[in-house]
Formats: structure tokens, C-alpha cells, sequence
């Protein structure tokens, strides 16, 4: 069934109503409830990524302003006041991956981000993995800062042999109720990081952990699992902790509505970037602790919205001292140049061969290997701005240059095309200077260079890729240990001079990346809004 999009004022009336109509339904509720329950509320949201300002979209529905933390804080404070008309108690739950992917929260490496989820009120907070994206001592300067604690049951400090952090968070509801939210992290965590930047750390097994936390509880209400890991983990920690409330995911950054079931236990999970904000009505007996779901809904973040003043003033200054460097016009783009996640992770875009070309052109590599995760967002057609060139890649990206074999490539093009498309793998990669089909999870029809000779087994050929993968970020394992010639050049730097160079800038698919399986599944398309 189609679902369409609605202007922004309508889109706005139409969530201030589904508010008050889950409020007057809880409202109902409250006044028909037995004695002995309290009710509560559970908020929450994944994979904000540094999206503080509000954002434009392109997809089926056309281009329009999405998200804005601004916009999110004043639905939370709504709902949290008309929540203490009724005496409910509301809980705001973040389920990881607050930083990267703007430049507020690169260039102050994740200092506005915190500030807003303070004044929001957030309770507690999964550790995702672009937690350590400026670095572990930068996580722990946040986490000093931050008002809410971060959770997880499964990161260990390799120094002392303890968790990084708490393995839960015990809230209180009333005097005899509490919520236990227990956190844990992606196992992908070292994996997905630079390597400097989590070489302290481990990650211990997810479920586990989890059920050995959940095993030493004496809980005296609702037990939530807030996960950062892929819904797969969710499904198996779901499966080995029967007893979970409910699971609130992230990580994979899709909207799960309807939510998904394991058992008794439902999986939430709210998309990415701030664009809906989760919430779960819960009605809890005093006496037994027993949990009921009344209701569960995702409310659009969208224009039009009323804004927190307080937090749109910290947005404003902080976007402010900026300056005018990130609003500086820099180029024109002739065509939209894709880099949404559902594409780029799984098929050759324009975006991606724009960037491996430069990639190339600067070095001379005859070949130039991309991972798709360093692209974070689409360029617009028409004027692009500094800020645009950070939006779309976060992360500075040293170029390295090394030689290959032909057969290490085919192992390096076998790790790139093993995932499916809904699980959107960053790993896998963009290329210049190659091209090649993929039938089922194998590179056939390698060839090589403006002629398109075949791939020699034997021959070695000079590859260039970003640091990250020099280490073998993103399971990579072949580039890792090779002699490295470091060219000291940012990849998003020169992706900024090659606009200013040429000025206007057209790329498109050519046929580098050929599917034979075109039926795969696609990733589901979050929808304008969503019960479950």
C-alpha cells in the first residue's frame, strides 16, 4: 500500500493531534486503571549523527525539511507535560550513534551534541560505535559532560579488565516501580572505528553479556534492552532474554513499523538523524511489577514544528562560530549526486564514482577502493556549499597508496559484495579505474583500466584507498599489514578543491558495478508515519 507524503503545516497539525489523541487515550486509560498501576512513558530515538539542524530529503515524495533536535526537544517536552497532568512518569532513551555526520558535531567533536540532550532531558544513552569518532579520550571528556549516563553491558577497558561504563541504569518511577534500561554495543564496534581510536577496548559477545546482566537483576518493574547492534543481535538477544520488556534498537538505522516480535518481546528501532522520535506507553503493576504495552507510535520530526527555544539557541551559536568558512559556495552540481545509505551501500552512484575518481586522478592508482560507509549523505543539484562537502563525508580520509594482486582484489571485491542489500554494509566498496559484475555474493568479469582488460591473477596493481581501510576497517582484512605510501592529502578536501577547480560537476553511473540479481530485496522505506 502507497503511503503519501502531506505538506509540512498539514504534517504538523496532524502530529499535534495524534499527541493529544494518545494523550486523551492515556487519559482514558489513567481513569479506568486499577488501583496499584502507574503508567509510564518511554521516548526514544538512534543514530542522530550530528543532525542538530533541521535537513532536506529527496526520495519518492519529493525534496522537503526533515528532523532538527530543536523540533525533537519541544515534542518531548510536550509529551513530558502532558504526561505530569496525569501523573505518568516520561523517560527519553537515546539508542547510540549520537556524533558524525555534520560539521557541528565534527568540527566541536560532539560538544553541541551533548549540551542539547542535556537540556532535552535525557535519561540514559547507548554507546554506538561513532561514539569514539574524535578519539576514546574525547568519548570520555563527553561522557564527563553528559547529565545522562551511557550504557553498555559489553565494552571491557583492555587496562583495567572493567566495563568502559555502566552495564545499566536502574530509574525510578515512584516508590515502588523501577525501569531497568541495560545497554549494549555492536560487536562491530572495532571493526567500524578507526583502529587508534578503540585499540583500548574490546568488545565482549552481545548476548551474553546481556543475559548475564539481566540474570543479577532483582528488577521491580520493566526491563528495556537499548541496543546499538544489528537487529539480527537484537533478535538473539530477544530469543536468549525472554523476559525484555522491549527492545529499542539502532545501529542499522531503518524504522521498524510495524515493530517486530521475538516471542513476547517487541523490537523498536526509529530510523536515523532525528526524523522520528519512538514512543511506548506502558501500564506497570505495583505489586508484581508486571508490564502491559498499552501503545506504541513514531511521530515524524518534520518543518513546521514547534521548536525548545533554548535548544535552537544553543544550534544557532554554536552554528554561528561556524562562520562563514562551511556557508561558503564552493561549486555547482549539474545532478542530484546519491549517497542515501539504501544505495550507496550496495550499488555503484554517481557520488561514489565522483569520489573514487578524485581519489584516483590525485594519486595516479590505477585503482581507487572506496568504503561506502565514509559517505554519509547525498549532494543536492545545484550550488554546493563547504558544509554540503561535510555532510556528505565527515571523516578527513588520508589517501594511502600500496600494490595489490590481482588475486587479492578478487578477495577484496568478494568482501565488499557479501551482504545483502537491506543490511546496508558499509564495507562495501565504490571503485575507479574497474569494474566488475556481482551474481548472487561473488565478483565475476573483473576488468581493469580504460580498455577493460581482464584482471590478471598474478600481475600488481597500485590501489589507493582512505586510511581507514589501510587498516582493514570494515573486516577489510586484506589491506591490513601492506606497505603504505602516505600521501598527507584529506580525501574531503580534495573533494572541496575539485569543486572549486572545475565548478560545475556531473557524475553518474557508468556500469562499473553490475548486479545480476537485480530482484534482490530492497530495504523497507520508513513511512511518513507509522503505528505499532
Amino acid at each position: 500500500m502507497a503511503h503519501r507524503e502531506i505538506s509540512p503545516r498539514l504534517t504538523a497539525l496532524v502530529i499535534i493531534l495524534l499527541i493529544g489523541l494518545m494523550s486523551g487515550c492515556a487519559s482514558h486509560l489513567a481513569d479506568r486503571r486499577p488501583p496499584g498501576h502507574v503508567s509510564l512513558t518511554i521516548l526514544f530515538f538512534n543514530d542522530l549523527h550530528g543532525h542538530l539542524k533541521p535537513f532536506e530529503i529527496k526520495d519518492e515524495q519529493g525534496t522537503r525539511e526533515v528532523g532538527g533536535i530543536a523540533h525533537m526537544a519541544a515534542l518531548v517536552r510536550a509529551i513530558r507535560e502532558e504526561n505530569a497532568r496525569k501523573n505518568t512518569r516520561t523517560v527519553v532513551l537515546v539508542a547510540g550513534d549520537l556524533l558524525q555526520g555534520t560539521p557541528l558535531s565534527t568540527v566541536f567533536t560532539g560538544e553541541p551534541d551533548i549540551t542539547c540532550l542535556n537540556i532535552m532531558g535525557v535519561d540514559a544513552a547507548a554507546v554506538g560505535n561513532h561514539e569514539f569518532d574524535f578519539g576514546f579520550e574525547n568519548f570520555l571528556k563527553l561522557e564527563e559532560m553528559a547529565d545522562f549516563p551511557f550504557v553498555s553491558a559489553n565494552i571491557v577497558r583492555k587496562d583495567t579488565g572493567g566495563l568502559l561504563c555502566r552495564p545499566y541504569k536502574t530509574i525510578e518511577i515512584d516508590s515502588t516501580v523501577a525501569l531497568t534500561v541495560i545497554g549494549v554495543t555492536t560487536e562491530e564496534l572495532l571493526s567500524t572505528t578507526k583502529r587508534e581510536n578503540v585499540e583500548s577496548l574490546a568488545v565482549l559477545d552481545p548476548v551474553a553479556a546481556v543475559r548475564g546482566v539481566y540474570n543479577q537483576q532483582r528488577p521491580r518493574g520493566p526491563v528495556v534492552l537499548l541496543s546499538h547492534s544489528r537487529h539480527q543481535t537484537d533478535r538473539d538477544i530477544a530469543s536468549a532474554v525472554p523476559g525484555l520488556t522491549a527492545v529499542i534498537g539502532g545501529h542499522d538505522q531503518v524504522l521498524l513499523a510495524p515493530y517486530r516480535q521475538v516471542g513476547a518481546v517487541p523490537i523498536f528501532q526509529a530510523f536515523e538523524k532525528g526524523r522520528y522520535l519512538g514512543r511506548i506507553d506502558l501500564e506497570i503493576d505495583r505489586s508484581t511489577g508486571m508490564t502491559r504495552r498499552m501503545r506504541s507510535a513514531y511521530i515524524p520530526v518534520v518543518a513546521g514544528m514547534p521548536e525548545d527555544a533554548r535548544v535552537a539557541a544553543v544550534v544557532a551559536d554554536y552554528d554561528k562560530r561556524l562562520g562563514e568558512r562551511f556557508k561558503e559556495v564552493i561549486g555547482s552540481s549539474e545532478v542530484f549526486l546519491d549517497g542515501e545509505r539504501e544505495h550507496i551501500r550496495y550499488e555503484e552512484t554517481g557520488l561514489g564514482n565522483f569520489v573514487a575518481d578524485i581519489m584516483r586522478a590525485h594519486t595516479g592508482a590505477q585503482i581507487a577502493f572506496l568504503n561506502a560507509g565514509s559517505l554519509r549523505a547525498s549532494i543536492k543539484q545545484g550550488p554546493v556549499t563547504v558544509e554540503d562537502v561535510f555532510m556528505a563525508m565527515p571523516y578527513a580520509n588520508e589517501l594511502m597508496t600500496t600494490e595489490l594482486t590481482g588475486k587479492e582484489i578478487v578477495e577484496v571485491l568478494t568482501r565488499a559484495v557479501m551482504s545483502a542489500r537491506e543490511e546496508e554494509d558499509g564495507g562495501f566498496l565504490q571503485v575507479s579505474g574497474l569494474s566488475f559484475a556481482v551474481s548472487g555474493k561473488k565478483p565475476t568479469d573483473i576488468r581493469v583500466g580504460g580498455d577493460g582488460r581482464p584482471l590478471d591473477p598474478q600481475a600488481s596493481y597500485t590501489v589507493v584507498v582512505p586510511d581507514f581501510l589501510s587498516t582493514g576497517g570494515d573486516g577489510h582484512a586484506v589491506f591490513k599489514g601492506k606497505p603504505y605510501v602516505k600521501t598527507g592529502s584529506p580525501l574531503r578536501d580534495l573533494i572541496i578543491d575539485t569543486f572549486r577547480q572545475l565548478g560545475r560537476v556531473s557524475a553518474k553511473k557508468e556500469g562499473r558495478i553490475r548486479r545480476t540479481d537485480e530482484g534482490a530485496s530492497r530495504a523497507p522505506w520508513p513511512r511518513p508515519w507509522a503505528y505499532a
